[in-house]
């Protein structure tokens, strides 16, 4: 069930969805006919407990798709559900810093599209509240109030309590556009007039550089300006060489110990290095020897204090068993983990953990660190991070990709119907013979899947 809030209305996370750890705030509006050609701009501010960013890298939006953490970023539009959300962002509470006091989510007028529109045009602003991971939507508020004259808005704000985050319905006017709304909020932004405003810059300069909130330009428009536009990938390309960094830090220490022969102790105080120097977990974070219900976990990953991952560790080097993931899984089966790693240190194993019928555990991907890491095996590493596994949304889709391209999906799909009836038209159309859809079934299953 979905909670309206009121104007000036809140409602604890926990209590309206107490599974969210990812959360999708979509936005969204309705405008009257003569508005068609004006364009309205999403953004989210990330604030600390002066009410201002601590540096432009809290400020996300069409030039910076997400802040410098990956824990907050604009969803791409092709993954947007235009029926529900004109735009939108995920946030990760889990990954936020504990400075992020408060996220304020707005929209604003594109004045170079207009000049004398406002938002009391529009005949409402909405905000909703959805578990990313689920995509089931729980809290929802619609503003129909009256904002004439204002051509800012801040619709919503995420912010923390003592006994956890809220949402918050605001839906407050605000004069002068994004670029006061900016300026409000303390994000540096260049005038079009600046220096900064032509200048080709450096990625080591970004973090000092004037915020541009003039759109990309196209075509002749182009030349003149360069802009660093910061994506997710960016932030996530970033993890990625970090990781890298990291672990080549360690592997001297790695093959060192492998011609050692090593015992199960000392693997396992190798293991620890590797969670906490390349991987980024604290010592408070990585729990061991954790039961529940009869059941046992070597260890128990818990970034920001939330159970994410549970580890069958075995000896360095020895093999690798499927079977041997049962006690991980079991486990957290019954503690509501949806991820559980096998390892020896040197190979690893990610598996996904299903409970709907029986408790059953998929290879989601296999990692073998011997040889270092190319950028496939960083990026996965970088999964099981503390800042990736915070990202739960990262493996959901790696784990999609992989049901989606497995045998069993392309032969359901190469079989369905509607592919059959393309598959019969192409036929008769190139070779001129009619073929029911049963015999192009037939001779799938006898000459292609045999």
């Amino acid at each position: 069930m979905t909670q309206a809030l009121p104007k000036g209305g809140n409602a604890a996370i926990a209590q309206a969805d107490p599974t969210a750890r990812a959360l999708f705030v979509g936005l969204s509006w309705e405008a009257p006919p003569a508005m068609s050609s004006v364009v309205i701009d999403a953004s989210v501010f990330l604030l600390n407990a002066d009410g201002v960013v601590r540096d432009d890298s809290d400020f996300v939006f069409y030039n910076q798709e997400a802040d410098i953490s990956g824990a907050v970023y604009r969803l791409p539009t092709d993954e947007l559900d235009r029926t529900q959300d004109q735009d939108g962002f995920v946030v990760v509470l889990s990954a936020l810093s504990e400075d992020v006091r408060r996220l304020a989510f707005c929209l604003t007028l594109d004045t170079a599209s207009t000049s004398n529109a406002t938002f009391g045009a529009l005949s409402w602003v909405q905000a909703r509240l959805v578990n990313h991971d689920s995509g089931q939507e729980f809290l929802r508020y619609r503003d129909n109030d009256d904002v004439d004259q204002k051509t800012a808005l801040i619709v919503a704000e995420l912010y923390r309590h003592p006994n956890g985050w809220k949402f918050k319905a605001v839906g407050q006017g605000f004069a002068g556009g994004l670029q006061a709304l900016a300026a409000h909020f303390g994000v540096l932004v260049a005038d079009e007039d600046s220096p900064s405003a032509n200048a080709a810059v450096t990625e080591e300069a970004l973090t000092a550089s004037a915020l541009m909130l003039e759109k990309e330009a196209t075509g002749s428009e182009a030349t003149g300006k360069r802009r660093r536009r910061r994506t997710l990938q960016d932030v996530l390309t970033a993890q990625v060489e970090e990781i890298k960094t990291r672990y080549r830090a360690i592997q001297p220490l790695l093959k060192r110990v492998m011609q050692d022969s090593p015992n199960e102790s000392q693997s396992r105080l190798l293991l620890d290095r590797i969670l906490q120097d390349v991987l980024g977990y604290s010592l408070g974070e990585i729990k061991t020897e954790q039961k529940i219900q009869g059941r046992a976990a070597d260890y128990v990953l818990a970034p920001g204090g939330v159970d994410a991952l549970v580890i069958e560790a075995k000896r360095i080097g020895a093999p690798l068993r499927d079977k041997q993931i049962f006690q991980a899984t079991s486990y957290a089966a019954y503690a509501g983990i949806r991820w559980a790693l096998l390892t020896n240190v040197v190979n690893w194993q990610l598996y996904r953990v299903a409970t709907e019928n029986k408790v059953e555990a998929d290879l989601v991907f296999a990692l073998d660190l011997q040889g270092g890491l190319d950028g496939d095996s960083a990026y996965r590493l970088m999964l099981l991070s503390k800042t990736g596994i915070t990202r739960c949304e990262l493996l959901d889709k790696l784990w999609r990709k992989k049901v989606a391209l497995s045998q069993e999906s392309l032969i359901a799909a190469i079989l369905n119907e509607e592919v059959l009836n393309k598959i019969r038209a192409v036929l008769l159309r190139e070779r001129g013979y009619p073929l029911t859809n049963q015999e192009i079934q037939d001779a799938i299953e006898r000459e292609v899947l045999r």
